[in-house]
């Protein structure tokens, strides 16, 4: 007969055993959002409060040689563009068995189509129905873009499909935002729908790097349209004869729903001097690429949502040029940082930004230095808490015995 000590023994071990499950694109691809899903898995790892975590990855290339932490898992079961996406996610979760599911998602995660997406999003409904404790994060209310600028494809149909995509989203049991503005729009659309504001926030400790010793932009983005590259490249022409040694690296791959626009853009201007064109950017390159800049520039004619871009220039110290539209706005005020903000559009207006903080240095260095002290407050343990509050308050939806211990320090890896 079995004791009372021993079904208390077995009860505590069980409590202790939490397996969770991520569906997000990961490197080797580097994306806004698979760079953040691959920060947050390993802080996640690290802060030893799972058992098992097994990210559930979907990539167009080979699997990355990475060293994970020794409780973590990757396997690449999905293919973007693939119509099998929902069925390999599904198939996948089942041999898992997990405590919990996050998915990090964005409207093109799953491929350039349209079609592809919605199946990808719709095992996110299936897992819910399951029983599942469920979390989203969403770093793109598609409803609250510009649709038009951003040439989403479905035409007219686009909104509908934004909405749908949406309502699918208000099925998890928490949806995590990544701006403020989304928890907002939720609060009034969905006022029942559990909503957790976790801004992007650091990827690595803060590290203010030293002033590059010459004038160097950086684009760091997918290469898209609506990116406003060829605004960038105009203003960098201008600037031209007024700074012989400026310099504009180009880093990033091709945004999926615009393929052979970045080789069309390489082409039109291989006559400028004193461009890099990288492509794609493996993870260890990225702080080199932050420390040979001086100046980071966001010249987007729309954007889609949050930009990790801007809270990596202020992590490592880079001065920042970006366009007035309202998402970058908000994201700045939300964090408190300090832009030099052009007008949309504009290369003349963005010209003379770009001039103003290069031939004032002290400008350049008041505005890294409050920016610097602004993300102090969003370093990777503070997104890793939030993220294990946002998972207990879905193990407590689906009333289950689990819980998350939330430490009051986290290892020194997630510095």
């Amino acid at each position: 007969m079995i004791g009372l000590n021993q079904i208390l023994f077995w009860y505590v071990l069980l409590e202790q055993i939490m397996n969770l499950a991520i569906v997000s694109p990961y490197p080797p691809e580097i994306t806004g959002i698979g760079q953040y899903g691959y920060h947050v898995s390993r802080s996640l790892a690290q802060s030893e409060q799972f058992s098992r975590i097994a990210v559930l990855a979907g990539s167009r290339a080979t699997s990355p040689n990475k060293v994970l932490p020794s409780t973590m898992t990757v396997d690449y079961v999905w293919k973007p563009d693939h119509l099998g996406i929902g069925r390999a996610i599904l198939a996948d979760l089942q041999r898992l068995n997990p405590d919990l599911v996050w998915f990090n998602l964005g409207a093109s995660v799953f491929g350039r189509s349209p079609l592809a997406n919605l199946i990808g999003y719709m095992s996110l409904l299936l897992v819910q129905l399951s029983g599942l404790p469920t979390v989203v994060t969403l770093h793109e209310l598609v409803e609250l873009t510009d649709l038009k600028t951003l040439n989403a494809p479905g035409g007219r149909l686009a909104i509908i499909g934004a909405r749908l995509l949406t309502q699918i989203v208000s099925r998890a049991d928490v949806v995590c935002l990544t701006i403020q503005r989304y928890v907002s729009w939720f609060s009034t659309h969905k006022p029942n729908l559990a909503c957790v504001h976790i801004p992007i926030g650091a990827y690595y400790n803060p590290e203010c790097l030293q002033d590059a010793t010459s004038p160097e932009l950086l684009f760091f983005s997918t290469l898209a349209p609506y990116k406003g590259l060829e605004v960038l490249l105009s203003a960098y022409l201008s600037l031209l004869p007024w700074q012989p040694n400026l310099r504009l690296t180009i880093a990033g791959t091709e945004h999926p729903r615009f393929p052979g626009y970045a080789e069309s853009m390489r082409e039109k201007y291989a006559h400028l001097p004193g461009v890099r064109w990288l492509g794609k950017v493996p993870e260890e390159q990225i702080r080199p690429l932050f420390e040979q800049a001086q100046i980071v520039i966001l010249p987007y004619l729309a954007s889609t949502g949050s930009s990790s871009v801007i809270l990596q220039a202020g992590m490592w110290g880079r001065a920042l040029v970006a366009s007035d539209i309202p998402e970058i706005r908000l994201l700045s005020k939300e964090n408190g940082l300090d832009v030099n903000f052009f007008t949309n559009r504009d290369p003349v207006s963005l010209a003379e930004a770009i001039k103003f903080l290069i031939a004032s240095p002290v400008s350049r260095k008041a505005q890294i230095e409050h920016n610097f002290n602004a993300l102090q407050h969003l370093r990777p343990e503070a997104t890793c808490r939030a993220y294990l509050q946002a998972f207990n308050i879905a193990l407590e939806a689906r009333q289950s015995p689990k819980r998350i211990n939330i430490p009051s320090q986290f290892p020194s890896e997630l510095a």
